[in-house]
């Protein structure tokens, strides 16, 4: 369905595969359909993403750990260019704040992060 390391626009995905072209794990029937990630917001991406506050923020970000499978997934390389790195999956997820911090502070987002997931390629 994608080719790794080609670029896609956001439009494009949601044509394939659905869900909203706006959210970072968007959904279809309550199930994360992909990740999108901004290296700015999540430098160490796709292996860890930070997710951020926010209902529906943390709640596809605890959806994804739940699930359990792979998604494919963007990491932003400009502006509607959304590469794709492969599907990933979600190893552990941490809400304790202790953890959070050094990556919360590497990516300027101290205050700002209410769990981080490690993810592993699923490919």
């Amino acid at each position: 369905m994608f080719a790794l390391g080609d670029c896609y626009t956001r439009q494009e995905v949601h044509g394939l595969i659905g869900g909203s072209v706006q959210s970072y794990l968007p959904t279809v029937q309550k199930r994360v359909v992909a990740g999108f990630v901004t290296p700015a917001f999540d430098p160490d991406a796709p292996q860890i993403v930070l997710a951020g506050r926010g209902p529906i923020i943390e709640g596809t970000a605890d959806q994804l750990t739940r699930q359990g499978d792979a998604v494919p997934t963007f990491v932003k390389r400009r502006v509607n260019c959304w590469e794709y790195v492969g599907r990933y999956r979600v190893v552990r997820q941490t809400h304790d704040q202790a953890e959070i911090l050094p990556y919360a502070q590497k990516a300027n987002r101290v205050g700002d992060v209410t769990s981080v997931l490690f993810l592993h390629s699923a490919d």
